[in-house]
């Protein structure tokens, strides 16, 4: 089963948005040629500053190997724009597991 997730993020100031939209298209660039992300989709929401990214991969793994080749990417993403919440719809692996652990606003929805 893959692993779908989905992520709201906040633009931190009106003029940072720019800034988050340069890198969330460059966070996409980078995802389209890796072998195990099946799909990487912004979207602007409704509610102004706020941007949702869906992403699917193969597996748990491909998801950390995604993190992994886009980590500097993601550094300076995090600069401009906080995560509001995150919902995984799959299994996760240990980084995973380790990286929800303690933090807000995260669902977990396991297959059946």
């Amino acid at each position: 089963m893959t692993l779908l997730v989905q992520c709201e993020f906040r633009v931190l100031r009106s003029e940072n948005e720019p800034e988050f939209i340069r890198l969330a298209r460059a966070l996409a660039s980078a995802a389209a040629d890796e072998p195990g992300t099946l799909r990487y989709q912004w979207f602007v929401t409704q509610r102004p500053g706020h941007y949702t990214i869906l992403e699917e991969y193969v597996d748990a793994d491909a998801a950390e190997t995604h993190n992994g080749n886009v980590g500097a990417l993601l550094v300076e993403l995090f600069s401009v724009a906080e995560l509001v919440g995150v919902s995984f719809y799959g299994e996760l692996n240990k980084y995973l597991r380790d990286w929800i652990a303690g933090r807000d606003g995260v669902s977990i929805n396991v297959p059946l």
